[in-house]
């Protein structure tokens, strides 16, 4: 747990909150590898569709981030979806979602005000 958060901490009682024992058993184990296998043809499947996207997206992604680097997803990404707007956090890493409220809710925001919805 302390690698998908690095180079910031786990957030207190995450652990708990995930069901930490519950991931770590065999069987789910197995059902997460089928899916993260399974994930691979999909996207290439629904990918020549991306760019038909027109609804505001936020993209926000830490530049520390090892498990998903920015320069394979969340740059591309920026290419082909005609209005995203990628925010690259200094220092943060996979989980900017747990770490940084404030620029999630600064995302949310922007994206709503985006599509005329405020």
């Amino acid at each position: 747990m302390d690698s998908i958060f690095t180079p910031q901490p786990p957030v207190e009682g995450y652990a708990d909150y995930i069901g930490l024992p519950f991931i770590l058993r065999p069987g789910q184990l197995t059902e997460n590898a089928r899916q993260r296998n399974d994930l691979f043809p999909q996207l290439a499947e629904m990918s020549p569709r991306f760019s038909e996207i027109t609804q505001p997206i936020e993209i926000i992604h830490g530049d520390a981030d090892d498990t998903v680097r920015v320069e394979i997803h969340a740059k591309p990404m920026v290419d082909i979806l005609p209005r995203a707007n990628l925010v690259v956090l200094p220092g943060i890493g996979h989980m900017p979602h747990h770490t940084n409220e404030e620029d999630v809710i600064a995302a949310i925001d922007r994206a709503v005000a985006r599509a005329g919805l405020n």
